[in-house]
């Protein structure tokens, strides 16, 4: 029971993976809403939505080792390749909010 519902899970996951990183490489620069107050293009908007997957997408890999009982190395890295492709864009809207709150605390600060 528990072995089902983790591949499930996973398959939901990695079916979402690819359905993001496929429009995010496939849309490119086309713009979805021009009139928006923050025009964004295809690219970062499934981007977006990839970050925001990282931690179920991870949780669900490490339900699945723990399940299926993974015991290799080369199956782990497997199975944790769609959170390592969630996890980049992540990291990188983390840093770059990170980055921002920085600068606007410098800005404050110093006027």
């Amino acid at each position: 029971m528990k072995k089902g519902i983790s591949i499930g899970i996973y398959f939901i996951g990695i079916c979402m993976v690819i359905f993001f990183a496929a429009k995010a490489l496939i849309g490119g620069n086309a713009v979805v809403n021009p009139e928006a107050m923050i025009p964004f293009t295809e690219f970062e908007r499934n981007s977006i939505f990839l970050g925001i997957g990282f931690i179920p997408m991870v949780l669900s890999c490490i339900f699945l080792i723990y399940a299926c009982d993974i015991k290799t190395k080369i199956k782990r890295i497997l199975v944790f390749t769609p959170g390592i492709i969630t996890g980049i864009p992540f990291v990188v809207g983390a840093g770059m909010i990170i980055i921002m709150m920085f600068l606007g605390l410098k800005n404050a600060i110093l006027g």
